[in-house]
């Protein structure tokens, strides 16, 4: 990139030009004409070309001048322009949340009507991903994960830990006569979640309830929380459900609980993001409301 003039030289010069007075652009800009005078000269020093013609009481653009006198004045105007460009989006609002695919679906997604009425002035864009964030180079304010802490030097929020024990739709059966009935029934298995290696399951369960577990082996498997509670809604078999994404399954009666007995998760959801953002007042908004949302 050349180097470019001084702005407050090029500044100087454009106001001078278009009132054809020194003095009325010291007016203009709040300065001296003898402060004008010196911003112009230093102009034509870096540009090595005469700018004005000094007469006795006035001053008149050399053929120099003139040319390039419109395009420093379309220079300023785009950069008004980019300004109001940029203003615009500290106006929008917007925030970025990158959430897992199941917890976006299950827990945030039905709530999102809740926070646009509480707040209409914020607008929120969902980008479903597990991917971990670079937060300076990705186009994400927000992230919302479970495991264990990836970032370095973030600012951090605890979320919510994870119960998980056993539901079904209540038209496959409204209650279950004990745990080892459990065994007449196809279970739904989740796949270990890439973020939590020791994640429990239906094998954890069945060991911590002193179950046969060659009775429970058998089921479909998913890669998705968000598939096995579909399934089990579906009144496809009982599932091992976690008690943040199942909640308004179970509220609503979608699900039944079937035992009181559940083990709890190593790791909980955070929510992630820069320590200058998380100062912001529509980010702060954001925290707060999901804060007291799932802890409800």
């Amino acid at each position: 990139m050349k180097r470019l003039p001084p702005l407050k030289a090029m500044q100087a010069f454009e106001a001078a030009g278009r009132h054809q007075s020194l003095k009325k652009a010291a007016d203009e800009l709040c300065v001296t004409t003898g402060a004008i005078s010196q911003q112009i000269k230093l102009l034509e020093a870096h540009l090595e070309v005469e700018l004005f013609k000094r007469l006795n009481k006035s001053v008149r653009l050399t053929e120099a001048g003139r040319a390039c006198l419109p395009l420093i004045e379309q220079g300023f105007e785009l950069l008004g322009d980019a300004a109001a460009k940029a203003q615009t989006y500290s106006e929008q609002k917007l925030i970025t949340i990158s959430v897992a695919p199941s917890f976006g679906a299950k827990w945030l997604l039905p709530r999102l009507e809740q926070f646009r009425r509480k707040h209409p002035d914020i607008d929120l864009r969902i980008d479903a991903s597990t991917r971990l964030i670079d937060f300076a180079h990705d186009d994400v304010d927000i992230s919302i994960r479970y495991g264990a802490i990836k970032e370095k030097g973030m600012h951090v929020e605890a979320l919510s830990h994870e119960e998980l024990f056993p539901v079904c739709s209540p038209h496959l059966m409204t209650q279950c006569a004990s745990l080892e009935a459990l065994s007449d029934y196809p279970l739904l298995h989740l796949e270990r979640r890439s973020a939590d290696k020791s994640f429990p399951g239906w094998a954890e369960w069945i060991e911590e309830n002193g179950l046969n577990k060659e009775a429970f082996k058998h089921g479909p498997r998913f890669s998705m929380s968000s598939m096995v509670l579909q399934a089990a809604i579906d009144g496809q078999g009982v599932a091992m459900a976690s008690s943040v994404l199942a909640a308004d399954d179970l509220k609503t009666g979608r699900l039944i609980r079937l035992f009181p007995q559940s083990l709890r998760a190593k790791y909980h959801y955070h929510l992630i993001c820069t320590k200058n953002l998380s100062q912001r007042a529509d980010v702060v908004k954001f925290i707060d409301w999901i804060k007291q949302e799932i802890l409800a």
